[in-house]
This record gives structure tokens, C-alpha cells and sequence, in this order.
């Protein structure tokens, strides 16, 4: 006898990602489907697969920045907000990152849907 389970596929999956042998979770537009699954290790990950180089001290100040902004109010943090609180100018976050949509990504946030996406780029 199979018992059924009554997890949604999203409850099933929110173990941490752990390993490179574990296909990332992530949508057809390469946002992570659950943001409790991010680790720094996925952070690392989907910049290599970005062919973004390596996250140094001021990628991590706005990818936490990003993560604590989303998790606490649910949406993006408007950029002169971020850039004031971590004394960082507009160029700097965009040669960091090189758009909204990285970032938003390499932070492991949810896609936050077409019309975001658009200014994102």
C-alpha cells in the first residue's frame, strides 16, 4: 500500500540545495521557484553559470541587502535605497552585477513576473 502525499511540489522541494550533482531549481527564466532553498554555494553557482567571475565582499552587502528587502516586504528595494545604505553608487551595483535581473537571480529571489522583468534588464 502507497500512501499519498499531501505536500504541495514546492513543500516537497524545500530542502536546501546542497550539491553541483543537484539540478538547481529554478524556472524557465533561471529565478530560483523557492527562495528558501537558496545557499550561498547556489549564489556562487548561478554566477559561474552567468559567467559573472567571483562574488566578492560588495556582491554579497546587496545580495543580503536584496534578500532581507524581499523577505521582509516582498518586493524590490528601489536601487538609490540600496546604494545609499551601503555608500555604493549606481555604476558600482551595475558593473557588480551588470543588471537588476542578476542580481535579483544570484540572490535567489522568486521571478517577480514580466513587467518587473522588463525594467530589470
Amino acid at each position: 500500500m502507497t500512501m499519498q502525499s499531501t505536500q504541495s511540489p514546492i513543500q516537497a522541494q524545500s530542502h536546501r540545495f546542497s550539491s553541483i550533482h543537484q539540478p538547481l531549481p529554478l524556472d524557465e527564466d533561471g529565478f530560483l521557484i523557492d527562495p528558501r532553498q537558496w545557499s550561498e554555494r547556489m549564489a556562487c553557482l548561478i554566477t559561474a553559470m552567468d559567467g559573472r567571475g567571483t562574488l566578492e565582499q560588495d556582491h554579497w552587502a546587496v545580495i543580503y541587502y536584496l534578500r532581507e528587502h524581499f523577505l521582509t516586504y516582498g518586493s524590490l528595494p528601489p536601487v538609490s535605497q540600496l546604494c545609499k545604505t551601503h555608500g555604493m553608487d549606481k555604476q558600482h551595483v551595475k558593473a557588480l552585477f551588470g543588471n537588476c535581473r542578476a542580481a535579483w537571480r544570484t540572490a535567489g529571489l522568486p521571478n517577480p513576473g514580466p513587467e518587473a522583468l522588463a525594467y530589470m534588464s
